[in-house]
């Protein structure tokens, strides 16, 4: 498969661009008076660098289903894969949290 270590590359750093938002985000809706209008775009951004990891990812799997080559396995898509999968968990959690940490904040504001 061509090309497959550059794609491998497109995911890994996507899924790593789309966890540094999220991190930076759930950071933020910790802050004493967070800006969650910036916090809903790194959310929003974060989305899309996954997407982009997920569509390079589709790209490998087609790829492998068309060539035939029912064995090969290599390492470094493995590793690509795991740091997508990492990102989209990440994703789920973190919005999750910064839901809550929202939810926090509102009732530490009637106190």
């Amino acid at each position: 498969m061509e090309g497959l270590e550059e794609i491998c590359f497109e995911i890994i750093s996507h899924s790593g661009q789309s966890k540094g938002l999220l991190m930076e985000a759930v950071t933020d809706s910790r802050a004493e008076h967070p800006d969650y209008s910036a916090i809903e775009t790194m959310l929003k951004d974060a989305r899309d660098e996954l997407k982009v990891a997920q569509k390079a990812h589709l790209k490998v799997l087609s790829d492998f289903a068309q060539s035939g080559q029912g064995d090969a396995v290599n390492p470094l898509y493995i590793h690509a894969e795991d740091q997508m999968m990492s990102a989209e968990i990440f994703l789920d959690l973190l919005s999750e949290l910064i839901t809550t940490n929202k939810e926090l904040q509102e009732i530490k504001q009637q106190l």
